[in-house]
């Protein structure tokens, strides 16, 4: 019994210290998700954030902090218009950083707009974060894939 006991707290113990903090959760929603060939679109990434922690805009103006990024495997079927638009992030100046910096609570919104090129286009790829706990500091990076539903009419 003892070895049954031990067997399954050790098994628990390392399923415990496996698990990956994601303080992240994203969604990613076309802006309509139909469009014509040679019509430009919003594509909206939108990330829900665990109460106590904070995620950096795409928009820094300080070296340090890693910026939320989407990544896009290119392809010929869509061309990006423009950069990642944050939508209404906070500023504060951060002492670690020296310098001003944007980031979001709770929900985290940016916006890419690309043109369709092409007749169902294949838009996806990686988007990467860093998001940080306002109880200790601790920092965690995120990366999740993404990809946009597109019908062409």
């Amino acid at each position: 019994m003892k070895k049954i006991l031990f067997i399954f707290l050790f098994a628990f113990s390392l399923a415990a210290s496996a698990q990956i903090l994601k303080p992240a959760k994203w969604t990613f929603t076309p802006s309509k998700t139909s469009a014509k060939v040679g019509e430009t679109i919003d594509l909206v990434f939108t990330a829900k954030i665990d109460d106590s922690w904070y995620m950096y805009s795409s928009e820094l103006k300080v070296d340090g902090p890693l910026p939320t990024t989407a990544n896009f495997t290119k392809n010929d079927t869509y061309a990006l218009v423009g950069k990642l638009v944050p939508v209404k992030p906070k500023e504060k100046f951060d002492d670690i950083w020296g310098g001003k910096v944007q980031y979001f609570e709770h929900e985290a919104k940016f916006i890419q707009k690309v043109k369709i090129k092409k007749a169902n286009p294949v838009i996806e790829g990686k988007i990467e974060c860093q998001t940080c706990t306002t109880k200790d500091g601790k920092c965690v990076p995120n990366k999740d894939k993404f990809k946009f539903e597109v019908k062409t009419i």
